[in-house]
């Protein structure tokens, strides 16, 4: 028999603490000889990220920390590579971003020089080519940020190929005569439109380069060789990213048909998509939001095989090897977990798994919601309701809408401890996925096509509509979180609506020019597509830019800042912090050193989320028990 309690004061076994220890990010498996390694980001040990071996364990041991920086949201940072009978680990180092080796239990050795104090040089996506390891380099010189393939051996690089801005999945074909790769040009983003190039390769030099496939409005992904010069990828060409290939010839054929994902937007480098398997079949992820499998395709008759697996996420990190595959995945009881798939039975086994510091029974039950417009298009959000095995809300539950970053992205129906710190407290917690994000075919991607700030704003507001009129949340107990471009849309929801008792920005984007002009390389074009070119639509991003209307502002706010940040540099957060402090709004304004855009160490972590919680209990009357 459960006992009534004020929502938000529910007394839940999940504290900071234990998130942020919980925190473990796992991603990147990679086949080595017989063994498999992935990387971990531990928020106990600053943030550092090290890569761990299914039979060795730790491989990098402090202070090495295995980080790109590459886009500045970097990306696959290493590779293993079994030569002469030796496993050897590459990886970039975080702190001079130099490519360094080291065999299992060694001390790593640098392979790329020392540059220049006023220069910075960055390495991702490194793969294995003879001697040598190619990859993309990123330099910045003289406020110049530019890109190129190249070639490292024992401090010495050859540039292959600079004639682009931007570069991703560099891949060699299975006789070591051609080479592919991905790239795109600003304003471009790579869910917009990217190309994928071949080379062929003589005496170490790539030559004959052609564009394969690909446009300004066409987002092809993943490219991985085949037997007999074949080559398949991933491509948005039919409105949805899905199965392709290409034969030497320069055929194109659509494998698969569906009306579902197969790719994801390229915020990180080093994705892998698809993975070529010995028999020529293909293992890859597909299917919505709340419910993506795995999947082995037979090119030829393009006949798709689920693997059964209690998993309904996957990230795109798939790896193949001794007739096995792996995948890392995530469901509504398991926040991160590798698989092992046995490739002639398709059974699928854990290898490891995230362990939850809570019991199941205080999980809540994601699952995807639609609301309805007043122009009748559909938007989806995922739900966690509140929950707790003891306690039942004495009144309707605060609503804790969250708006997650990208705005190129989306939120999947999978556990999260993040998301649990609210709900076994009592507070229902509803994920939006508005109009613009993945996961949806390319023409919900495109709904932000120049309504960045209008159609996230009217999408957020649509789903509280939609759960005041349920009846099954407290109107007067809305709250609303996000974090980098959520952030933008939380200041804009909060400006132009009275529907929130109270806000909370990490990293938050408030004004739209000063993005635009004081942002990193990456992200320096985006907003050409979402509102338009600067500075000829200067006062577009004047009107679309929550500073401008900061004096609408009512709803007390909380501030979350890394003073490293990069993307979104301290100066947006502290405008707002200081129209918060002119109109006396409450507020609180917590910045963070070391800390960039999204926050690492386990001490960030805690004080947020604490502070967080804290300020809600102020604003809606409820004293929070947090442990």
């Amino acid at each position: 028999m459960k006992s009534q309690r004020k929502p938000g004061s529910w007394p839940s076994p999940l504290t900071a603490e234990m998130l942020a220890q919980s925190g473990n990010d796992n991603m990147w498996s990679q086949v080595v000889g017989n063994d498999v390694w992935w990387d971990e980001m531990r928020p106990s040990e600053e943030g550092r990220t090290l890569v761990v071996s299914r039979q060795h364990g730790d491989l990098l041991k402090a202070p090495w920390n295995a980080s790109t920086q590459v886009h500045e949201y970097g990306g696959l940072s290493w590779l293993g590579v079994v030569r002469d009978g030796k496993s050897l680990l590459y990886f970039v180092n975080k702190s001079d971003q130099r490519i360094y080796v080291t065999e299992v239990g060694g001390q790593p050795l640098p392979i790329t020089p020392v540059v220049p104090e006023n220069e910075i040089h960055r390495y991702a996506e490194l793969i294995n080519v003879g001697d040598e390891i190619w990859c993309v380099r990123e330099t910045h010189v003289a406020g110049l940020v530019t890109r190129a393939l190249v070639a490292v051996k024992e401090n010495v690089i050859r540039v292959l190929d600079s004639s682009s801005q931007f570069y991703s999945h560099p891949r060699i074909s299975q006789d070591a005569t051609q080479l592919s790769w991905v790239c795109w040009e600003h304003p471009q983003m790579p869910w917009d439109g990217t190309e994928i190039r071949v080379a062929n390769i003589s005496n170490g030099a790539l030559e004959n380069v052609k564009v394969v496939a690909g446009g300004l409005e066409e987002s092809c992904l993943g490219p991985e060789w085949g037997k007999d010069g074949q080559l398949f990828y991933i491509s948005d060409h039919s409105g949805w990213w899905n199965l392709w290939s290409l034969d030497k010839s320069g055929k194109k054929k659509q494998i698969t048909s569906d009306t579902s994902e197969w790719g994801f937007p390229l915020w990180w480098l080093g994705f892998r998509f698809i993975q070529v398997l010995e028999d020529g079949r293909i293992l890859s992820s597909r299917g919505p939001v709340d419910a993506r499998t795995l999947v082995i395709v037979d090119p030829a008759t393009g006949k798709c095989v689920d693997i059964d697996s209690p998993l309904t996420n996957f990230e795109p990190s798939i790896s193949a090897g001794n007739g096995k595959a792996y995948a890392f995945g995530g469901s509504a009881t398991v926040t991160s977990e590798l698989v092992e798939v046995d490739l002639g039975t398709l059974k699928a086994t854990t290898v490891f798994s995230n362990a939850s510091p809570i019991d199941a029974k205080f999980f809540s039950s994601p699952h995807e919601i639609t609301a309805t417009r007043a122009d009748g298009r559909k938007v989806y959000a995922i739900l966690h309701p509140a929950n707790h095995p003891d306690f039942e809300p004495s009144e309707k539950t605060p609503l804790m809408v969250v708006v997650h970053g990208g705005p190129t992205a989306h939120s999947p129906a999978t556990l999260s401890m993040k998301y649990s710190y609210f709900t076994t407290r009592g507070i229902a917690v509803v994920d939006v996925n508005y109009g613009g994000s993945t996961g949806y075919g390319r023409e919900y991607r495109n709904l932000l096509r120049g309504t960045w700030g209008i159609v996230d704003r009217e999408d957020v507001i649509a789903v509280v509509d939609s759960l005041i009129a349920e009846g099954s949340v407290d109107p007067k107990k809305i709250l609303i979180r996000g974090g980098s471009a959520g952030g933008f849309t939380v200041l804009n929801v909060l400006v132009n609506s009275n529907h929130f008792a109270a806000g909370a920005t990490y990293y938050g984007v408030a004004d739209c020019a000063a993005l635009a002009t004081d942002t990193h390389d990456f992200e320096s074009r985006y907003l050409d597509s979402m509102i338009g070119k600067y500075p000829e639509e200067a006062a577009l991003y004047a009107e679309r830019s929550p500073l401008t209307h900061a004096d609408r502002l009512s709803s007390p706010l909380i501030i979350f800042q890394g003073l490293d940040d990069k993307v979104v540099p301290p100066a947006q957060s502290e405008a707002f912090r200081d129209v918060c402090v002119n109109k006396g709004i409450k507020h609180e304004y917590h910045a963070f050193e070391g800390e960039g855009h999204g926050f690492q160490k386990a001490s960030s972590i805690i004080t947020s989320m604490e502070a967080e919680m804290k300020f809600y209990g102020e604003v809606l009357g409820f004293t929070p028990e947090l442990g």
